[in-house]
C-alpha cells in the first residue's frame, strides 16, 4: 500500500508540473504573464481541493459544489481584473458564463478589459481537480487528456502568432505520454508479481530496462523536435480567426448625410470643446470607402475592408496584425504613418452638442479612454476599426462625455517627397452605380497625364475651381446619390459642398484606378477658434494611400466664400398650351437608407410620459403571477382536504391521518418511509410535542385493525381530532413559519398517502 501511495504521488507531482507549464499560452492572449499567473493559481487550489475532497471520499457532485465554493469565495479576492466587494462577486458570477464568448470577441490584449482573467483562472481550477481526482482514480489516462485539454483551451483563446509553439507542445506531448508509460509499466508488473507470486522473480529487473526503454524513446523524440522547432510554422488558426463581431454598420446611417444639417442648422451650435490639439490638425469622424449608387459608406467585405473591434481601456487602436489580407494592407499604411510621426500627444474632448454614435478623433489614434457620468456605457459599447481610422459607440454619444486620446501626428509631406512614392496597394470597398458622367469628366480632365499625383492634382484644381452653395443663399440640393453627383456633373458649372465635392473627387480617383477614400470630419480653423468645434467647422475631404507615408489628404471642396453670382436676367415668358396628362402609374416606394433625426434622442418627451411605464406593467405581471401562484397551492390542498374528508370507511380515517402528516411535511418534518403509524407518530412528536400525534396514531389504528367497518360518529370524531391538532402543531412557531407552512408546496409535491394501499373491502376479524 505504502508503494502504491509513493506511486500516487509521484504521478500528482508529474501531472502538476505538466498542467503549470500548459498555463504559457495564456501569456498571448493577455499580453504579459498576468493570465499565466492566475492559470497557475488555479492549478494548486485545484490541486488542494482534488486532494482533500479524494481523501474525504466525495463522489462527483459535492466535489463539484466543493469547487464552485471556492470559485465563488475566492476569485473576487485573487484575480486582480475584479473589485474586491459584492460588485466584484456579481462580476465573477456573470464573467464565468460570459467570458468564453467576450474573450473571443473582443481584441487582444484582454489585460484591457474587466473579468477576463477569469477563463485562466477557470481552466487551472477545472483542470487541477479533474486531473488529480482522475489520479486518485487510477485513471492516469484521463488526467494526460485533462493536462492536453487545459493547454489546448489557452491556445484556441489565443492569437494565431504564438512563440515557440512546437516547443511547449512538445515538452507537454512527451510528459503525458511518459506518464501514460510510467503507468503502464506499473500495471505490468503488478499483474506479473500476481501470477507469480513472487516479486523478485527478477520483475525488478524487467521494470528497470522498461523504465530506460521508454525514457529512450521520449529523449529521442525531444531530440527531435528540438531539431525541427526552428522550421516549424509559428502560426496557427485558432477560435478568434472564425469568430465575427456582431456589428452591423447598415444600421446606422453614413455619416456624410449629416454634413448639410450641420452647416446650416446647426452652423452656430457648440458641438464640443477642445484641449491640446495639435496647430492645423483635423477632427475625423470616418473614412467611408465604399460607394453603393445611394450613399458613401464604410466598406464591410468578409475578407477585405473594415473589420470593427470591441476595445477598451489600453486597447492599443492602430492595426498591427498582417494575418489577414485587410490586415496587411491596413498595417502597412496605417504603421507608416505613425513610425514618421513625433511623439504622442493627448486631446481632451468634451461634448457638448454632439449626440451622434461616431467618436471623434484626430489623425491616428493610439487610445480611446471615455471619462464622465457615462464612461462605464460609452466603454462597453466602443467599436474601432483600425482599417478606416473610424470609432462608434452604439449607445451614441451625449453632452457632458469626454473622451482623452493618445494620438500620432503625422508629418506633413511635398509634392517632391510625395512623387518619389508609388500608391500603396490597399483593398477598399466596393464602388457601384458610378454615374458615366462622371467616368466621363475624370478621364477628359486628366487627359493623357499618367502619373498618379499629377493626375489627382489635376483633378483637385478642377473642383476646386467650382462653386460653393451649403443651399441656404443659392440652389443646391443636399445629397451625394448617383442623381445628385450627375446632375451636379452635366451643370454648366460645378456647385455644391463638402459632402458632394468629397464623394466625386473619390469616385473619379477610382474610376482611374487610385485607391481613394472619403474622411468626414471638422476643420476647427475654418471658424478661426480652434478650441471648439462647431456645425460651421463640419468638413470633408479625400485620403489617397501612399508606401511609406501612409494616407495623405486632399482638400478638394472650394473656399466657403466662392459662391456661385445670381442671374438676374429674366427669362421671357412664352407659355405652352396646356394639354392635359394623364396619371402616372402608382410605383412602390424606395428604400432609401437611415438617416439621422436631430430631434431624437433615445425617444421622445411624449413617448416616454404617455402610457403606462414598462417598469409598471412587469411589476404588476410579476406580482399578479406570485399571487395566482399561492391562490392555486391553496385551492390545492383545500381541494384535496375535502376530498379525503369525503371518502368512505377506513380510507376516510386514514385520510384525516394523511392530513396531519402533510401538514407536518410543510412545517419541514417528514415521517420515515416504510414505518407503522406509531413509529412516524413517535419520529414526528419531537417536532410537535404539544400536538399528542401517538394518542391520536393509536385512535386511526383502532379505526383500522377493528371489527367490522368504522361507524359515521367515529369517523366524524378522527377529523374534528385532526382539525384541533393541525393548529396545535403550528402553535409553538412564528405567525410567518405558520405562513409560510400554509403556502408550502411540498406536501402538494409528496403527499401522503400517495402509495396505493391494500385493498380494504375484506376485513379482517379478530
Amino acid at each position: 500500500m505504502s508503494a502504491l501511495l509513493g506511486k500516487r504521488w509521484l504521478y500528482q507531482l508529474l501531472v502538476t508540473v505538466l498542467l503549470l507549464i500548459g498555463t504559457v499560452p495564456f501569456i498571448i492572449p493577455f499580453g504579459s504573464t498576468v493570465g499565466m499567473l492566475v492559470a497557475a493559481v488555479g492549478v494548486i487550489l485545484g490541486v488542494v481541493i482534488g486532494l482533500a475532497t479524494a481523501r474525504a471520499h466525495l463522489s462527483a457532485l459535492p466535489t463539484l459544489a466543493v469547487t464552485a465554493t471556492a470559485h465563488v469565495l475566492l476569485a473576487p479576492l485573487l484575480l486582480p481584473d475584479v473589485d474586491h466587494n459584492l460588485h466584484g462577486l456579481h462580476t465573477v458570477l456573470s464573467a464565468t458564463i460570459t467570458v468564453w464568448r467576450d474573450a473571443l470577441a473582443l481584441p487582444l490584449p484582454l489585460t484591457a478589459f474587466s473579468a477576463m482573467t477569469v477563463l485562466p483562472w477557470l481552466t487551472g481550477l477545472t483542470g487541477g481537480v479533474l486531473a488529480t481526482r482522475a489520479i486518485a482514480a487510477d485513471r492516469l489516462h484521463l488526467a494526460g487528456f485533462v493536462v492536453l485539454g487545459a493547454a489546448a483551451i489557452g491556445v484556441a483563446w489565443g492569437d494565431a502568432d504564438a512563440p515557440l509553439p512546437a516547443a511547449i507542445g512538445a515538452v507537454l506531448v512527451a510528459g503525458v505520454l511518459g506518464t501514460w508509460a510510467l503507468a503502464a509499466q506499473r500495471g505490468r508488473r503488478e499483474r506479473v508479481a500476481e501470477a507469480l507470486e513472487d516479486s523478485d522473480s527478477g520483475i525488478a529487473t524487467g521494470t528497470r530496462r522498461g523504465v530506460a526503454r521508454a525514457g529512450a524513446l521520449l529523449l529521442a523524440v525531444a531530440l527531435a523536435v528540438a531539431i525541427t522547432a526552428p522550421a516549424a510554422p509559428h502560426t496557427r488558426t485558432v477560435l478568434r480567426d472564425l469568430f465575427t463581431p456582431p456589428l452591423d454598420l447598415t444600421e446606422y446611417a453614413t455619416p456624410l448625410s449629416l454634413v448639410r444639417t450641420l452647416e446650416t442648422e446647426m452652423a452656430s451650435t457648440n458641438l464640443m470643446e477642445l484641449s491640446g490639439l495639435p496647430e492645423g490638425a483635423r477632427i475625423r469622424i470616418a473614412a467611408l470607402d465604399s460607394y453603393d449608387g445611394l450613399s458613401a459608406r464604410i466598406g464591410q467585405d468578409a475578407g477585405t475592408g473594415s473589420h470593427f473591434q470591441h476595445v477598451g481601456k489600453g486597447t492599443p487602436l492602430v492595426a498591427t496584425d498582417t494575418a489577414s489580407a485587410a490586415g496587411n494592407a491596413a498595417g502597412a499604411v496605417n504603421s507608416v504613418n505613425t513610425g514618421n510621426t513625433a511623439d504622442a500627444v493627448t486631446v481632451n474632448f468634451t461634448l457638448d452638442g454632439y449626440t451622434y454614435p461616431w467618436v471623434p478623433t484626430v489623425a491616428d489614434a493610439l487610445s480611446i479612454t471615455p471619462s464622465g457620468a457615462r464612461a462605464d456605457a460609452i466603454a462597453d459599447s466602443l467599436f474601432y476599426d483600425s482599417f478606416s481610422s473610424t470609432g462608434i459607440v452604439t449607445a451614441r454619444l451625449a453632452a457632458g462625455d469626454v473622451l482623452t486620446e493618445n494620438i500620432a501626428v503625422p508629418d506633413a509631406l511635398s509634392d517632391s517627397d510625395l512623387s518619389r512614392l508609388a500608391l500603396a496597394d490597399v483593398e477598399l470597398g466596393p464602388v457601384e452605380d458610378v454615374p458615366a458622367a462622371v467616368q466621363a469628366l475624370a478621364h477628359s480632365l486628366v487627359g493623357s497625364e499618367s502619373e498618379p499625383l499629377n493626375q489627382i492634382r489635376i483633378l483637385q484644381q478642377a473642383l476646386r475651381t467650382g462653386y460653393y452653395s451649403d443651399g441656404t443663399k443659392s440652389p443646391s440640393a443636399p445629397g451625394h446619390g448617383a442623381a445628385r453627383l450627375a446632375a451636379m456633373v452635366t451643370a454648366d458649372s460645378l456647385v455644391g459642398d463638402d459632402e458632394q465635392y468629397a464623394v466625386l473627387m473619390m469616385l473619379m480617383c477610382r474610376s482611374l484606378g487610385i485607391p481613394a477614400r472619403v474622411v468626414m470630419g471638422f476643420d476647427p480653423a475654418i471658424d478661426g477658434d480652434a478650441s471648439d468645434v462647431t456645425g460651421q467647422d463640419v468638413s470633408a475631404w479625400v485620403e489617397v494611400p501612399f508606401e511609406q507615408a501612409g494616407w495623405i489628404g486632399f482638400t478638394v471642396t472650394p473656399e466657403r466664400d466662392q459662391v456661385p453670382q445670381q442671374q438676374n436676367a429674366r427669362k421671357v415668358s412664352n407659355p405652352e398650351p396646356q394639354v392635359l396628362q394623364p396619371p402616372l402609374p402608382q410605383q412602390d416606394p424606395a428604400e432609401l437608407p437611415p438617416v439621422y433625426d436631430d430631434n431624437d434622442n433615445n425617444g421622445s418627451e411624449e413617448d416616454h410620459v404617455t402610457g403606462v411605464p414598462t417598469a409598471v406593467i412587469v411589476t404588476a405581471a410579476v406580482v399578479a403571477g406570485i399571487a395566482a401562484l399561492l391562490a392555486a397551492i391553496l385551492a390545492a390542498k383545500a381541494l384535496r382536504r375535502k376530498r379525503r374528508r369525503r371518502r368512505q370507511g377506513v380510507e376516510r380515517a386514514l385520510g384525516a391521518w394523511d392530513e396531519v402528516v402533510d401538514r407536518a411535511r410543510d412545517f419541514g418534518r417528514r415521517a420515515p418511509d416504510g414505518v407503522t403509524r406509531r413509529e412516524a407518530a413517535a419520529e414526528l412528536s419531537s417536532g410537535f410535542p404539544q400536538a399528542e400525534l401517538h394518542r391520536f396514531a393509536r385512535a386511526i389504528d383502532a379505526q383500522v385493525f377493528a371489527a367490522g367497518d368504522p361507524s359515521s360518529y367515529d369517523l366524524n370524531q378522527i377529523w374534528e381530532s385532526a382539525d384541533l391538532i393541525i393548529p396545535v402543531m403550528g402553535s409553538d412557531r412564528p405567525w410567518w413559519r405558520r405562513l409560510l407552512a400554509r403556502l408550502s408546496p411540498r406536501s402538494l409535491w409528496r403527499p401522503a398517502g400517495r402509495r396505493a394501499r391494500p385493498s380494504t373491502s375484506r376485513r379482517t376479524h379478530l
